[in-house]
């Protein structure tokens, strides 16, 4: 079903304590099946839908739930038992001949919402997006997901138009680094192009993709959620800054260091002291993010285009590997510091981005 409905300008809050979707829990279970790659599963599908599917639950539930499908599960015995209430999966997965099961879609997106059949709550959804599609909080979203952003376009001007559909969240976390916003969205951007369905062949998710057992030391309950990972990302980027402050006074320097650590870990960035083998790893992943921040617009200091200022860095006495664990892209491998505790560093130098969970 597709529904459509002119803008009326206004604002949505509306909380329905009478919803039918609460039930015996008011927390609105819902499950993303991102498992299907393909066009479904590409691009902004799955971040528009999580959205609106977010929005849904404020409207009609005390809390929501959205969580990524796991392997070798049967969510439809799941939404025939009660224990999801809402699976969204790739329209091309979905059969409406299936007993007591049925689905809607919401906006041209490729993505099929499928519940147990209950007219009483389709009647409510699609009031629901009716509603929804009037409101200011539907404009906000089809121009952060629609409006001038392209993924493959070769310039921005953020000042005009959204470099990602997150740049809000963007724009508040990097303060927390004393970065550009730019930058950080520079990074978050080789990591994932934004998707938050992103996933790595060693299990990192999302739009920082994060490693779950980083994420959860960093607070993170739903992993797919944009505000959680990024947040969550940036705690982990803050964390690395402490960690490597020790071995330069440079902001450039540092900043370079940090980049390089995110995707390598701080033992292997730091291998680019004088006398030691170079990283390559850690270097092109720091030249890429440099590079998009150029093409997003930011300053580009020549020092921060390579490793070779790294000369002034003073390691003291102690090697890197004396400081922190080696990190080798195995789960369970820790990078520690004091007073930080034990976290899993998500290093997946090399390795192609899956769009698909």
């Amino acid at each position: 079903m597709l529904v459509l409905f002119p803008f009326s300008g206004n604002k949505i809050h509306h909380h329905d304590d009478k919803s039918s979707f609460k039930g015996v829990s008011p927390v609105l279970r819902c499950v993303m099946d991102l498992r299907e790659e393909g066009e479904a599963t590409a691009f902004f599908s799955p971040g528009i839908n999580y959205d609106m599917l977010a929005h849904f639950g404020k409207s009609h539930n005390d809390s929501t739930a959205i969580l990524p499908a796991e392997d070798n599960a049967n969510y439809f015995d799941s939404l025939a038992n009660g224990s999801v209430d809402i699976l969204l999966i790739p329209s091309s997965s979905f059969r409406d001949t299936i007993s007591g099961i049925s689905g809607m879609t919401l906006l041209d997106t490729s993505m099929t919402w499928v519940m147990r059949t209950d007219r009483k709550k389709s009647r409510e959804l699609v009031r629901w997006f009716v509603r929804f599609r009037g409101s200011n909080d539907y404009q906000d979203l089809i121009r952060r997901f629609s409006t001038c952003y392209s993924p493959g376009r070769n310039s921005w001007n953020s000042r005009t138009c959204p470099i990602s559909p997150y740049d809000g969240i963007l724009k508040r976390e990097a303060r927390t680094l004393g970065w550009d916003w730019r930058l950080l969205a520079a990074l978050a951007w080789s990591e994932s192009k934004f998707q938050i369905q992103a996933r790595s062949p060693k299990g990192a998710l999302g739009i920082m993709q994060m490693m779950p057992v980083t994420a959860n030391r960093f607070g993170v309950t739903n992993i797919l959620d944009p505000e959680q990972n990024i947040t969550a990302g940036v705690k982990y980027l803050s964390f690395l800054k402490k960690m490597l402050e020790r071995y330069t006074e440079d902001p450039e320097v540092l900043t370079w260091l940090t980049i390089a650590a995110y995707n390598s870990g701080g033992g292997r960035a730091l291998q680019d002291l004088e006398g030691q083998e170079r990283n390559k790893a850690a270097d092109s992943y720091a030249r890429t993010v440099l590079n998009q921040y150029a093409i997003f617009g930011g300053s580009l200091p020549d020092n921060l285009l390579g490793p070779d200022s790294l000369g002034r860095i003073d390691p003291g006495d102690e090697q890197a590997g004396d400081q922190e664990q080696e990190h080798d892209d195995n789960e369970g491998d820790d990078i520690s510091e004091d007073n930080h505790g034990n976290v899993q560093v998500d290093g997946h130098e090399g390795d192609e981005i899956i769009l698909g969970i």
